[in-house]
Parts: C-alpha cells; structure tokens; sequence
C-alpha cells in the first residue's frame, strides 16, 4: 500500500502539476495529442502549449514569484490572458514570441537564456515551433468566467528542495552538523570540515562552509546534495524539480544512514521515545506500536490512524526484527523518509 501512495503522488505531480515534462507530439494543431510517455492528458489547448513548452521552462518557471509553469491555471493568469506576454490575436507584438524569437527588448532578450529557440527545439526540450505558437495566438479565445476564490482542483503540492529535505530531516531525527563532522579541533567550524566516514553527509554546494566543494573533505557530501536536485548559484546549476531514480537512491542511502545515526546517539530519542533496543515485539508490541504512531507525528505531520500503524508494524518492523531490533528501527524510521507525505510540501 505504501508503494502505492508513492506512485499516486509521482502520478499527481506528474500530471496537475507537470513536473515531469510530459510532452506532445509535436503536431502543434488543435485537439489532444499524443503523449509521449503515457501520462495525463492536457486539460485543453491552452495546456497542450504549457506542456509542450515545459522542458525549457519549468526549472525556472514553477517557483518563486514567476511559477507560470507550475499549473495550468498558474500559466494562464500570469502568461495566457496577461497582455504583457499575450496579446490575443496579434503573436508579433506579443512579449512571449519576441523573446523566444530573441527580439525583446530589456533585461531578457531571449529565453530560455544563452540558446536559440531552433536549438532548444532541435534538443527536443521543447515540442512546438514558434510558427505554431504564432497560430495558437491568433486562434486563442476569450478568457471566460473566472473564480475569483480558491478552486478545489488546484493542485498545491510540490517536492520538497534538496535544502528542504536536508534541514527537515536533521531536525526531525535529532541530528546537527557535528553528528557528521570531526569537532576534535578547536576553531573547527571556522576551516575545512572533516566529514566522518559512514555517516553519508549532505551539505548544500553554495553554503558555507562547502563553496566549490573547498571546505569540506568529502567531495561526495556536495554531490550527493546536487544528486538530490539542489541548486548551484556559482555553476550556474537550476534546481531540479523531478524525482527521478538517482534522486530517490540518494534519498534511501541518505535516510538509511541518518536514521542508524540517530538511533545510535547517545540520550537522542527522536526516533526511540517509549522503547529501547532492548525490548522486542514478544513483550513490548504495545509500546512499539505506540512508538510507530509517535514516529509517524513527528515525521508525517499528523496522527498515525491505527491501521497505518499496524501495516507498519506487520510489514516493515516486524520482518526485520529476528535481525536486530535496531535494524527494524532503522527500516521503520527510514520508511517514513520515503512516504509520499515526507516527500512532499
């Protein structure tokens, strides 16, 4: 069942909010089209341009203060019907071909930046040439009646930034920075940061210390934070909005690691507060229950219905524990990690 949650909330970001890059055939007429991968439809042709377009513009067009492609209403009120980018009927003097075309005047000339449109599209980034772009203008229709209240369709769940999930997870289980690193040396936060080994540590690329990768001593600590989908400013490296398999690799070493860490802390019990790694389901399976549910407050953010607890219990603790009790408590609390309410905002 929680393999199934998992796969309804890639489906769910894949096809409210497009992250994925779903695209179309490239036909660029009305109606439908194919899709390449077998993923939602559009919801009409105002979202067939937005998915055809997607590829080049949803790493910087899905947060932030212009997410024109993080939904299709977000690409219809801020891009479709505002007439500093569209104007309706008349695609030449329209602000989204001229700078797609390279012809806009301001800051941005051309976008997506450093590249030509012919370029992107011969990438297949992009699955719309801009004589069809021009035809979809002339062609589009009034806006109509529009709800000026929140619509119970809208989809407003994103994955969690590479960031996010570093800081989030070292609160939840207990951890700081000097559960990775050697704090033997006095002044030490002050030079390199000496990672210790087996601990897997993640530390985001443009902070300090870690620019460039020049002061921390495991060159993978900054990797496997890029891995996740983390951003880097001085490389000029967007942040990626997909969960893809190296991402989620990442994510099960990361949350396998963490938890044996925190479970090996000494006087550390965000992870084991009504039970020890002494006591086993022969005599305790009501207090390990009841340390399921808390586990599943803390990390999920709401109470464990008694059912959510037992499949748990039945399915991942108790499997593992003829292995070592710690082992069932690091494959329990490293679950939570990967539920599709960790990973998603």
């Amino acid at each position: 069942m929680r393999n199934a949650l998992f796969l309804s909330f890639l489906v769910l970001v894949g096809c409210e909010g497009k992250v994925g890059g779903t695209a179309l055939d490239g036909g660029g007429g009305g109606g439908g089209g194919t899709l390449e991968d077998g993923g939602c439809p559009p919801q009409g042709r105002n979202d067939e341009i937005r998915l055809a377009l997607s590829g080049a513009c949803v790493s910087c067009h899905s947060v932030g203060n212009k997410p024109y492609f993080a939904s299709l209403s977000a690409f219809e009120n801020g891009l479709v019907y505002d007439e500093k980018w569209v104007k309706r009927g008349d695609p030449d003097n329209s602000a989204l071909i001229k700078l797609l075309e390279g012809t806009n005047t301001g800051s941005y000339p051309q976008m997506p930046p450093g590249q030509t449109y012919a370029a992107v599209l011969a990438s297949g980034r992009v699955t719309i040439t801009i004589e069809e772009l021009k035809t979809w203008i002339r062609e589009l229709q009034p806006r109509g009646a529009v709800n000026e209240g929140p619509s119970p369709d809208a989809f407003n769940v994103r994955r969690l930034r590479a960031d996010e999930m570093v800081l989030s997870l070292m609160d939840q289980l207990g951890l700081t920075v000097e559960d990775f690193v050697d704090t033997s040396q006095t002044g030490w936060r002050d030079t390199e940061w000496t990672a210790r080994g087996g601990r897997l540590f993640v530390w985001p690329t443009d902070w300090a210390p870690g620019i460039s990768g020049q002061y921390v001593s495991d060159s993978r600590t900054t990797e496997r934070y890029e891995t996740l989908g983390g951003a880097v400013v001085l490389q000029g490296r967007k942040p990626d909005v997909s969960l893809g398999p190296a991402a989620m690799q990442t994510l099960v070493q990361m949350s396998q690691a963490w938890c044996k860490l925190a479970i090996e802390k000494s006087g550390n019990t965000a992870v084991l507060r009504g039970v020890t790694l002494t006591d086993t389901s022969a005599t305790k399976s009501t207090e390990i229950k009841a340390n399921i549910a808390q586990l599943h407050l803390r990390m999920l953010g709401e109470p464990a219905a008694p059912a959510d607890v037992d499949e748990i219990y039945e399915q991942v603790y108790r499997p593992l524990e003829p292995t070592g009790v710690k082992a069932a408590w690091i494959a329990t609390c490293a679950s939570f990690v990967r539920h599709p309410k960790w990973l998603a905002y």
